[in-house]
């Protein structure tokens, strides 16, 4: 057998062998990892031996306990701001200061006197605002504002504690009063002695706007007033007489603050019933 033979022959049998051995896919023998050899400095010490385990006591908590939230009380009603103190003129008059009004303290103002530059009469100027004319006598009765009447509520409101009449309001009382407003009269009677005066409009029942106790009257005639005309339409006119500032409460409440007694109806003023 030639060389050539004998190198293609070998050649053969390696390829062949190559070839079983990438079809048969046997897998490759894993590398071993060299044995750790265990010498003195790298053996680990031996563990100490353990101490008997006790119950442990619970750890206290670092944060305080919190202690109870405490119940808020019920937000009360801001008492009134206490009001600046009325810087009286040399001239003011005490008219009402010595007259006591029931569940009410008078409050001095500052009341003048002053001559209308129109007409000449001689009237009272109270707190810089309100006109009062008259005497308060029968013959020359005050002649007084709704408004004038009506800012008692400012101070006087019982149910908020608060129970000061000031000194216009509180020279009225027990004196002769002229005053002119709608007149509403009790329903379902043909003659009465009581009326209401008020400053706005209302027919006693749902026209109009029902009165408060700050611009009502509470009017008592001496002589009867006989009822006439339809009920729907609204009376205006004027009456005259002795005004107390009696206010009269029902749980602090105020219900009616003015009554006007011995009235009649001003001449020419008396309205069509």
């Amino acid at each position: 057998m030639s060389i050539v033979r004998i190198v293609w022959l070998v050649g053969i049998l390696l390829a062949g062998g190559a070839l079983y051995l990438v079809l048969s896919g046997s897998p490759a023998k894993p590398a071993v990892a060299p044995a750790v050899v265990m010498t003195a400095e790298t053996a680990p010490a031996p563990a100490a031996p353990s101490a008997p385990t006790t119950p442990s006591a619970p750890a206290a908590s670092s944060a305080p306990a919190a202690a109870p939230a405490a119940s808020t009380p019920p937000t009360a009603e801001p008492a009134p701001a206490p009001a600046a103190p009325v810087v009286r003129a040399a001239d003011a008059v005490d008219l009402g200061l010595d007259h006591p009004v029931k569940e009410a303290k008078v409050v001095a103002g500052n009341i003048v006197p002053r001559k209308d530059e129109k007409t000449g009469e001689m009237l009272l100027y109270a707190d810089g605002k309100y006109e009062i004319r008259g005497e308060g006598t029968a013959a020359k009765p005050y002649r007084v504002s709704w408004e004038c009447l009506a800012s008692a509520s400012e101070t006087y409101v019982p149910r908020l504690q608060q129970r000061e009449i000031p000194q216009r309001i509180a020279m009225l009382d027990g004196k002769v009063v002229e005053v002119e407003g709608y007149l509403a009269f009790p329903l379902m009677v043909s003659e009465t002695k009581e009326l209401l005066v008020m400053l706005n409009q209302w027919d006693g029942c749902c026209i109009g706007v029902p009165p408060t106790p700050y611009d009502a009257i509470e009017v008592k005639l001496t002589e009867p007033a006989k009822r006439g005309g339809k009920h729907a339409s609204f009376n205006f006119g004027g009456v005259r007489g002795t005004l107390k500032v009696d206010p009269y409460l029902v749980e602090n409440w105020l219900v009616g603050l003015y009554v006007m007694e011995n009235a009649q109806m001003v001449e020419g003023a008396k309205p069509e019933l």
